[in-house]
């Protein structure tokens, strides 16, 4: 069994680094590694031990299911002696002349033991990149001052937030997005857009898909659950 430091320690959000191909915290008292899918249907799941232990052998480099896994390189000691811990699932789409990439994060309690239960306690984006061909020709390019691409990105962030609530620590996810050039939108064509101004050529802020919610954990759902509804993103989260 691993055990924590201290007795009823605080909840305590730790980085992890990449150290010979292992994610582990800077004193290398803990690493997490990652459980390989068996099938299509299958997930990737957190695997936490203690750093001097003998790690184990790499997942094989397969993707499945069109997503590729990666360690949330954070971890989160639990009072208790458990642990959350994530894993980092990316798509990726290509487009004629552009694509793009999203990933999401799947947080996992993960018992004192080191293995994780197979269902995640919070999915969340937190990455993503878009970038979509507006040229066809040579009045399209200059219509657009050159900025041949629609583009748009995506990023969110988790820190511990406050007080347990049934166990589990409250989180707090913070988000930003913007769409380049400025007035552009993936629900419209910007082929019907006027012609781009040299001003339009900024990274404009979405401010209803920049936003702060609180996490907190229900026992009923078996999942953290916000402060307030997430707005619809998938126009910068979805590639």
């Amino acid at each position: 069994m691993l055990r924590h430091d201290m007795r009823a320690a605080p909840d305590r959000l730790v980085p992890l680094a990449a150290i010979n191909g292992q994610y582990c915290s800077a004193d290398r008292r803990w690493c997490v590694d990652l459980s390989a899918p068996q099938d299509q249907d299958a997930q990737a799941l957190p695997i936490v031990r203690a750093g001097d232990a003998a790690p184990p052998m790499p997942p094989p480099s397969e993707t499945f299911a069109d997503e590729t896994y990666a360690v949330w390189p954070r971890l989160i000691l639990l009072e208790d002696g458990s642990f959350l811990a994530g894993v980092e699932a990316r798509t990726s789409t290509a487009y004629s002349g552009g694509g793009g990439s999203a990933t999401e994060l799947r947080l996992f309690r993960v018992t004192p033991d080191g293995q994780a239960v197979a269902t995640p306690v919070l999915r969340v984006p937190v990455a993503a990149s878009l970038m979509i061909r507006a040229c066809f020709g040579e009045r399209d390019m200059r219509n657009r001052r050159g900025a041949c691409h629609d583009e748009y990105g995506f990023s969110g962030n988790i820190e511990l937030a406050g007080d347990a609530t049934n166990g589990l620590p409250a989180l707090a996810y913070v988000s930003e997005a913007y769409a380049f050039p400025r007035g552009v939108s993936r629900m419209a064509d910007s082929s019907a857009n006027p012609r781009l101004k040299k001003s339009d050529l900024v990274r404009e802020r979405d401010p209803e898909c920049s936003f702060t919610r609180r996490f907190r954990f229900d026992a009923a759902t078996g999942s953290y659950q916000p402060d307030a509804p997430l707005p619809e993103c998938s126009e910068y989260t979805v590639p």
